[in-house]
C-alpha cells in the first residue's frame, strides 16, 4: 500500500484533496524529485501478447513503483473499452485494479462514455478497499441539446476538476484533468445530449490559477485526454509544469521551453515515466526527463504478479472466458483488414439480419472501420471483440439520396441489396438503410446532425441485437465455426455489392 493518507478522498473522492505522509526533508542542493508513471488509452487490454503487457503485470509493475511517497500514478483516459475481458464487465475489472493500487488520477476519455452516462458514473463511484481513484472531467458541463446551449454546472458525478497531494518531500502537487472539447463529436450523440465539453485550454488555465493561488500548489500537472497538437502553442507554460496527453495513440513528447508534453503508446504497449526536478529556492521545475517504458521491458522487470491483482483478474476472467474462447470461424483464408474486408463482412451479416427481421426493402447497410484487422485462420469471440468492441445498435432509417451519396463516397463501408441493381441515385428521393447508431446520430462540433442533416435522429427502429452479436451469430449460422470456408476475397470493396464508387447522381 502506498505511503499516503487519503482520509478526505475516502469520503469525497471527487471533491476534496488528498494527502500523503508528509516529510519536509530535501536534498542538500534544494532539488526535490517527483516521479510520475502515466498510462493512456489502455482500451480494456487485459491479455498479454507480443506487443502489449498483460494487465496483471502492468498493474503489478505500477503498484511497486507507486509505493514511493514521491511517485504519482496518472491515467489519461479511454481506460475500459476495447476487449471482451473488459467489456464483459463494463470496465469494472480495470476500475478495481486501479483502485486497488491507488492510482492518483484517472482523467475521462471519449470512449469512457460508450456505455452511456450511467455506467460512467457507476465506475467513477466504484471503490475497492474503501478507495476510489479521483476521476477528473473538469470541462464537462451540462447541455441543452434542443436549444444547443451550454450550461454552467460542472458534472461532478462524472469527474471533478482537480485534486491535490502533499508528497513525502513536502511538495504540494495539483493535478487537473479534462478532455478535448472537440471530442464531443467522437461519441454517439445519444449519450451526450445532456453534456458538453467546454474549451479545454481555457479550463486548464483557469484551474491552474486556482491550484496556484488558492491551493498554494508548488507543481501543477495537466492530465488531458487529447493529443498534444491541440495544446501546443497555447501558452500553457505560464500555468502548468507538465502536460500529459492521450487519445491519439501516439508515443510523443514535445516541449515549449521548460514545459513538456508527453503521451505513451496505447493498448498497454508502453508506460510514460516522467521525472520532475523542482528547485525549492527558485520555486520552479528546473528539469523534466521523459522515458517511455516498453511492454517488453515491463515484462522483464515483473517476474511475478502481486497476488491480489491476480485474484481480481482471475475472478473477472472466469465470467467471460468461455465466451471469449468460443470459436466462430475455422480455416479462414486471407486477411480481413480493418478498413475493407472486415467491415464489408459486417455489412453482409447486418443485411441478412435485416432480412431475418423482415426489413427486406433495405437498400444498403453500412458501418465504419473496424478497430483491428484479423489475419488468423481461426477466429474466436475475443478476436471479434478486438475488431468491434462497441455495442453499436443498428437503426433502420430513411435518408435522402443526397445524404446517401455524400456518406457513401466519403465514409464507411456497404453491402447493397441484390434486388436493387441500379447505380443511379436521385438526390431528392428517400432510401431505406440499416446503419450503426454512431453514424446515424453523428453530430458536428456545434451539435447539429452532419452525416444525415435532413433525416438524422428521426428513426427509433432498431434490429434486435448489436452489430457484434449479429456477426457472431451469422458466422455460426453459416457454419463457419464448424466447416470453415470464410474467404477474405468474397468481401473486397471492388465487388459489386460492396463498391461505394459505383453510384452516380441522377
Amino acid at each position: 500500500m502506498k505511503k499516503r493518507l487519503l482520509f478526505l478522498l475516502l469520503l469525497l473522492p471527487l471533491l476534496l484533496p488528498g494527502c500523503r505522509k508528509t516529510n519536509n526533508s530535501s536534498n542538500n542542493n534544494g532539488i526535490r524529485t517527483i516521479e510520475i508513471y502515466a498510462t493512456n488509452d489502455i482500451h480494456g487490454q487485459v491479455q498479454d501478447d507480443d506487443q502489449r503487457v498483460g494487465i496483471s503485470k502492468l498493474m503489478t509493475f505500477l503498484n511497486e513503483k507507486g509505493m514511493d511517497g514521491n511517485t504519482l500514478l496518472l491515467d489519461q483516459g479511454d481506460t475500459w473499452q476495447g476487449s471482451i475481458y473488459s467489456n464483459y464487465n463494463h470496465g469494472e475489472l480495470i476500475t478495481d485494479l486501479m483502485n486497488y493500487i491507488h492510482y492518483d488520477v484517472r482523467s475521462v476519455g471519449n470512449h469512457d462514455f460508450d456505455w452511456g452516462l450511467d455506467y460512467l458514473k457507476t465506475n467513477t463511484a466504484k471503490t475497492y478497499g474503501g478507495y476510489a481513484v479521483p476521476v477528473l472531467a473538469g470541462n464537462v458541463y451540462d447541455y441543452d441539446f434542443s436549444n444547443k446551449r451550454n450550461g454552467n454546472i460542472q458534472q461532478i458525478d462524472i469527474g471533478g476538476k482537480s485534486v491535490t497531494y502533499i508528497l513525502e518531500n513536502g511538495l504540494k502537487v495539483g493535478i487537473l484533468g479534462g478532455i478535448g472539447d472537440k471530442q464531443i463529436s467522437t461519441i454517439t450523440s445519444l449519450y451526450t445530449r445532456d453534456i458538453c465539453f467546454e474549451d479545454v485550454v481555457s479550463f486548464i488555465k483557469s484551474e491552474a490559477v486556482h491550484l496556484r493561488n488558492d491551493e498554494h500548489c508548488d507543481v501543477v500537472i495537466a492530465s488531458i485526454h487529447t493529443g498534444q497538437e491541440d495544446l501546443l502553442g497555447k501558452s500553457l507554460g505560464d500555468f502548468v509544469d507538465l502536460v500529459l496527453c492521450g487519445h491519439t495513440h501516439k508515443q510523443e513528447s514535445a516541449n515549449e521551453g521548460l514545459l513538456y508534453f508527453s503521451q505513451s503508446k496505447a493498448y498497454a504497449q508502453s508506460v510514460g515515466h516522467i521525472t520532475l526536478k523542482y528547485d525549492i529556492n527558485k520555486k520552479d521545475v528546473v528539469k523534466t526527463t521523459i522515458q517511455n517504458i516498453s511492454s517488453s521491458e515491463i515484462k522483464s522487470k515483473t517476474t511475478s504478479v502481486e497476488p491480489t491483482i491476480q485474484r481480481i483478474v482471475n475472478n473477472y476472467n472466469q465470467e467471460c472466458q468461455t465466451a471469449a474462447d468460443e470459436v466462430l470461424a475455422r480455416n479462414v483464408s486471407g486477411s480481413f483488414y480493418s478498413s475493407e474486408q472486415y467491415p464489408n463482412l459486417m455489412c453482409k451479416a447486418i443485411f441478412d439480419q435485416c432480412v431475418k427481421e423482415n426489413y427486406t426493402d433495405v437498400f444498403l447497410t453500412y458501418v465504419n472501420n473496424a478497430r483491428a484487422s484479423n489475419y488468423g485462420t481461426t477466429w474466436t469471440y475475443a478476436d471479434l471483440y478486438q475488431a468491434f468492441p462497441f455495442d453499436n445498435m443498428i437503426y433502420i432509417a430513411e435518408i435522402t439520396g443526397s445524404e446517401l451519396l455524400n456518406e457513401i463516397k466519403n465514409y464507411n463501408f456497404i453491402y447493397r441489396n441484390p434486388n436493387y441493381q441500379s447505380n443511379v441515385i436521385n438526390k431528392t428521393s428517400y432510401y431505406k438503410i440499416a446503419v450503426i447508431d454512431y453514424v446515424y446520430f453523428h453530430t458536428n462540433d456545434n451539435r447539429y446532425y452532419n452525416y444525415f442533416p435532413t433525416t438524422g435522429g428521426s428513426s427509433t427502429t432498431t434490429l434486435s441485437k448489436n452489430y457484434r452479436e449479429i456477426l457472431r451469430d451469422w458466422l455460426k449460422d453459416k457454419g463457419y465455426n464448424t466447416t470453415g470456408g470464410l474467404k477474405a476475397s468474397d468481401y473486397s470493396s471492388s465487388l459489386w455489392q460492396h463498391d461505394r464508387t459505383a453510384f452516380v447522381e441522377a
